[in-house]
């Protein structure tokens, strides 16, 4: 796995560790670490922003597979075959506005190298 060292890294890069409830930038790392904040016993990693969307089609296609469980042969055929694009696109637009804020949409994922951290207080 590659490794980045914290001191090389530009201040406002996110950071967090395996089941963290945060993210923190390289730069209040930093001033923590030298404040005698017991952070180093992490492991640190680059934390990449990810976005989350729903998809209508996707969830309805879900639906329909998970309720064919319980109907008949080729019912999930003839449900499928119900919805149009124009449906499609009117949930999508309650979907999207039901979960339009960042608080639902934005995550964080672990995606990069693993920080090496290299500015101990003395």
């Amino acid at each position: 796995m590659p490794t980045v060292k914290l001191s090389e890294l530009p201040g406002d890069t996110q950071l967090s560790y395996e089941d963290a409830p945060y993210t923190i930038s390289a730069s209040d790392l930093i001033k923590r670490i030298g404040d005698g904040e017991d952070l180093v016993e992490h492991t640190w990693y680059v934390a990449v922003e990810k976005r989350w969307g729903p998809n209508a089609k996707y969830m309805l296609d879900q639906y329909i597979e998970n309720e064919y469980d319980v109907m008949y042969e080729d019912w999930n055929e003839r449900a499928r075959d119900c919805l149009k694009q124009e449906h499609y696109d009117r949930i999508q637009a309650v979907l999207d506005e039901a979960f339009k804020g960042d608080h639902v949409r934005k995550y964080w994922m672990l995606d990069g190298p693993e920080v090496i951290i290299d500015c101990l207080p003395e």
